[in-house]
């Protein structure tokens, strides 16, 4: 009986340190369920400097579904409500988000993201936090968005 509780307890502890984590944070086995949902965009950073006040857009939200759709809503410089749809998907085990259809829009006077489809570096995901970055032209953009 000892033996197999010892046994247990190896396997146990070899499951648990094995997982596979976000730089940031997160575990990528649980990307899928934690991913599902409604999230709010609380910092922008390009280049590690705060940008979240110099953006030309307010209350922007994605979505995404379980069965891989993706929807993305913004109210624009214009005060116009803007909503895009498209779909999502995970690759390089879980490490890269792929948004695909979502469209473009100006996110701040010196940037703005791409139309075609993007793959993003996913950093942190958990339960109330998403943190992805891409890299482009102007450098690291990093969006940090908390779970509504």
């Amino acid at each position: 009986m000892k033996r197999f509780i010892f046994l247990s307890m190896i396997f146990l502890s070899i499951g648990l340190f094995s997982c596979k984590k976000y730089s940031e944070g997160g575990l990528k086995n649980m990307a899928a369920s934690h991913i599902r949902g409604t999230w709010k965009l609380e910092t922008y950073l390009l280049n590690n400097i705060d940008f979240t006040g110099d953006l030309l857009i307010n209350s922007y939200k994605e979505t995404f579904n379980e069965e891989g759709t993706y929807s993305r809503q913004l109210i624009d410089t214009f005060d116009q409500v803007l909503n895009t749809s498209g779909g999502w998907d995970f690759e390089g085990e879980r490490s890269l988000l792929t948004i695909l259809g979502a469209g473009d829009f100006l996110l701040t006077a010196n940037s703005s993201t791409a139309t075609a489809p993007r793959s993003y570096t996913i950093e942190r995901l958990t339960k109330s936090e998403l943190w992805y970055t891409y890299d482009d032209g102007l450098g690291k953009h990093d969006f940090r968005l908390i779970k509504q």
